[in-house]
């Protein structure tokens, strides 16, 4: 019961945080992002050259001969008889003529009579240049020409917008495919001059950017072609739209021996290239007829605004800012060289759905703590995913990667970031128990040497205190910067009781003596620092390896008898040769020594003491050392006074001693 319930929270907590990774918008932003990476990294470093496609650009050029846009029509006119007299596949134009042109002669004459009441004579101006909507439409219904309409799930269509049947295609029983019920047309003239229609609907993703296009939508039960796809109608009149040979294939649009991949919603991811990919000539050229011979034969040809302010601005992968003519130029060219890429609507659902089973699995192994398991899985998983999509990329299919990897490396970061955490938590406790029997065990070893010797327990607490109080006091004025750090501080916290370990190895005989010593027996007496240096040195090379603690403790042990003028033992080290534990202990374990009744010696009064050390400067002790001393020594008072011993809660004056 107990193991279901947990399955059932592990479930349940996966699902959440899917779902609201997926409401974030995140996971799409992530998709776009891998899509333009790896779709970059795999197209060609040059810049591809479509010949086969020709933009014929409403540029700055054009507007400086011909004037401000838009233009009279009749213009437009010559454009396109200049460009159908050189028989091209196709020609595209990406422009709207929603109305009539109120720059014609016949519109004009109208206007004064209307507005003004006045009429315009226009005897001898020639019959055929009146209404250059006619000449416009006599001029579309001479070629291959296919205008542009506006597709929209809402708003109005226009009132009269006939599509003949040969510009829409059959779309096959149970597609999905977008409907798009309202349209924006041309007028009724140029509606029914050309030859084909396609919409012009370029939508960006969210965050901006252009990546994909639509191909086809829903009309009336017909497939309204894009402006790209109907211009390749003209080409082959036999395009067909096939439905899914199998329930996960795409559906395919064929024509002329090739085959278009395109998703439920009648999308390909279209690469978009520069303006220079393509052949490119200026508006105002074609009109002075300076234009080569046979340009624009056999070409698909599309016709649009390039200049500042006219067109439609789409933000590429790449950063780049491109008209809409150009957008319509990449897809043909996408569409011809088989470069689109399909990009299944299922995978997203499939996508998501393994990464939440595997987000459990991580989510169990976590738990177990088998971490090495869990990151195994991630980066396999993550590793044979990213091959997966990479190798299906280059074939022309996209899996959306970003549904899978999103979702399944925030939950593994984040189950591992809350694991990590409790693991440092428990750690943290785990060191800090191990802390307090190491301490304990170390105050054990002490008090095992104490309990031989005359000094007690408290010995060891007011020592260590009188260490530290004197390091920090350094560490305060910034003296011994790069050797005195608050971590060497809480080592010698630690270490100081071990100063005296060695006193283990000294007889009793020599070590409870209740008088004073001999000769000999302080020689030997004098030992208690060698052994205590042996003995710990013996733990270091056993533990294999540097160990900063007992490095500590092992300078305090064997030099903390050593004088600052090189008058101490074992070695006679001198000033700074002595190392700075050595002298912090020294100093402290004289102060407490002078203070202590012992067996052997009578205790003095704390400013005799004090004096005593004061006197010793540049001595028996370091000068820096003495000084915090000297600053300290009320708070010595109060350390000596808050741990006396506990068989001698008076400590008795006696005369002066002579400092050991």
């Amino acid at each position: 019961m107990r193991n279901l319930l947990k399955l059932t929270l592990v479930l349940l907590v996966a699902a959440i945080l899917h779902q609201m990774i997926y409401l974030s918008g995140v996971v799409s932003l992530v998709d776009f992002n891998i899509f333009d990476v790896m779709s970059n990294q795999q197209s060609d470093s040059s810049t591809p050259h479509f010949e086969s496609i020709v933009v014929v650009e409403i540029d700055e050029k054009s507007l400086q001969n011909f004037g401000q846009w838009p233009w009279p029509r009749i213009i437009l006119a010559k454009v396109l008889q200049e460009i159908l007299v050189q028989k091209p596949a196709a020609v595209g134009i990406d422009i709207f003529f929603p109305e009539s042109d109120r720059t014609s002669p016949i519109h004009l004459k109208n206007f004064y009579k209307t507005v003004l009441d006045i009429d315009v004579q226009m005897d001898g101006f020639p019959l055929r240049l009146e209404d250059h909507d006619l000449i416009l439409a006599s001029v579309l219904a001479s070629g291959p020409t296919v205008l542009p309409l506006f597709s929209s799930q809402q708003g109005e269509s226009s009132l009269d917008c006939p599509l003949p049947t040969a510009s829409l295609l059959p779309i096959p029983k149970g597609l999905d495919i977008p409907d798009s019920p309202h349209l924006l047309c041309n007028t009724q003239l140029l509606q029914q001059a050309a030859q084909g229609f396609g919409f012009i609907n370029s939508s960006t993703d969210s965050d901006g950017t252009f990546r994909r296009q639509g191909l086809l939508v829903q009309h009336k039960n017909q497939g309204l072609p894009s402006l790209a796809l109907a211009m390749l109608a003209q080409v082959d009149p036999d395009i067909k739209i096939l439905p899914p040979e199998k329930p996960l294939s795409p559906i395919k649009i064929s024509f002329a021996n090739k085959t278009i991949s395109i998703n439920q919603r009648g999308e390909i991811l279209n690469f978009s290239y520069k303006k220079e990919s393509f052949k490119r000539i200026s508006a105002s050229t074609l009109v002075s007829g300076d234009i080569p011979i046979d340009f624009f034969t056999g070409k698909m040809v599309l016709v649009g605004a390039s200049a500042a302010g006219l067109y439609d601005q789409y933000r590429t992968p790449h950063g780049d800012i491109l008209p809409g003519v150009f957008i319509h130029a990449s897809l043909l060219a996408n569409i011809l060289h088989g470069k689109g890429i399909y990009q299944p609507e299922m995978t997203k659902k499939v996508a998501l759905a393994l990464s939440y089973l595997l987000s459990t699995v991580v989510i169990f192994l976590v738990i177990k703590r088998n971490y090495l398991s869990s990151w195994g899985v991630y980066l396999s998983f993550s590793s044979i995913s990213l091959l997966l999509a990479w190798f299906l990329l280059k074939r022309g299919l996209y899996v959306s990667l970003g549904y899978f990897l999103t979702p399944f490396s925030f939950l593994f970061f984040l189950i591992s970031l809350f694991f990590a955490v409790l693991h440092y938590i428990e750690r943290k406790r785990f060191l800090e128990d191990l802390d307090h029997a190491h301490s304990a065990t170390i105050d054990s070893m002490t008090m095992v040497a104490e309990s031989r010797d005359v000094e007690t327990g408290a010995h060891i607490i007011r020592t260590k205190e009188y260490v530290v109080m004197l390091a920090q006091t350094l560490f305060f004025h910034g003296y011994h910067k790069s050797e005195l750090t608050p971590h060497l501080i809480d080592l010698l916290h630690r270490a100081a009781p071990l100063h005296d370990i060695g006193k283990v190895g000294i007889p009793d005989s020599i070590l409870c003596k209740p008088g004073s010593l001999t000769k000999e027996e302080f020689e030997i007496m004098k030992t208690h620092v060698n052994i205590g240096h042996s003995i710990i040195e013996n733990a270091i090379h056993s533990y294999n390896k540097t160990n900063e603690f007992l490095t500590v403790a092992s300078n305090i042990a064997y030099s903390h008898h050593e004088h600052w003028d090189g008058s101490g033992y074992p070695l006679g080290l001198k000033g700074e040769n002595i190392p700075l534990e050595g002298r912090l202990m020294a100093l402290a374990d004289v102060y407490d020594a002078l203070i202590s009744p012992r067996c052997y010696k009578g205790a003095i009064s704390y400013t005799e003491a004090e004096q005593m050390i004061i006197n010793e400067s540049g001595g028996h002790f370091d000068p820096i050392v003495v000084q915090a001393f000297n600053e300290k020594r009320e708070e010595f008072r109060k350390v000596a006074q808050k741990n006396q011993e506990e068989d001698n809660p008076e400590i008795p004056i006696l005369s002066p001693a002579k400092i050991p």
